[in-house]
């Protein structure tokens, strides 16, 4: 029972419904379910899931689960009828210049300036994440409203309506 294709959605459970601080507490939760392995089968399994360590709100470190195409959870990604996916952990998004800021939930930026960065949008000159924004540089000369469509067709419904009442004010 030691499968990656069975233990990944066991790590994803997990570090999405409990506070996990460290690989060997991963471990013991992932032993009692079944799966044991060695540390570095862990790490690499961590490191494939694009999890990082956050401090949450009371300070205290949990591992996360970043926004990732193989192996997505219906708690941070819902798929639209395009077949691409929603970065549901994105909070707002705002344009000035050639620079789009888009605030996400803590520990998810990193997630979605990757997948940003695979759109390989002429648009896109690269991005800057960090713990809960993303940084995005776009090609000068390019419009609001082409930046607008790029970002939703895989932002969430309602940050992106409330971009579009920012769109036409600024």
């Amino acid at each position: 029972m030691n499968s990656r294709k069975l233990r990944l959605p066991e790590i994803i459970d997990i570090l999405t419904h409990q506070s996990i601080s460290s690989q060997e507490d991963l471990s013991k939760q992932l032993a009692i379910r079944g799966h044991i392995i060695t540390q570095a089968t862990l790490s690499r399994d961590l490191k494939l899931l694009k999890a990082n360590k956050i401090s949450d709100e009371q300070g205290v470190y949990r591992y996360v689960i970043g926004e990732t195409e193989l192996y997505m959870h219906e708690h941070t990604r819902t798929k639209t009828p395009y077949g691409s996916s929603r970065h549901t952990s994105v909070l707002s998004l705002r344009i000035t210049g050639n620079l789009v800021v888009i605030k996400t939930r803590n520990g998810y930026a990193s997630g979605l300036a990757y997948d940003i960065d695979t759109l390989e949008s002429d648009l896109i000159l690269g991005t800057i994440p960090g713990a809960d924004t993303v940084f995005v540089a776009v090609r000068e000369g390019t419009s609001r409203v082409d930046i607008f469509n790029l970002f939703n067709s895989f932002l969430p419904a309602n940050v992106m309506n409330k971009a579009r009442s920012f769109l036409m004010k600024d």
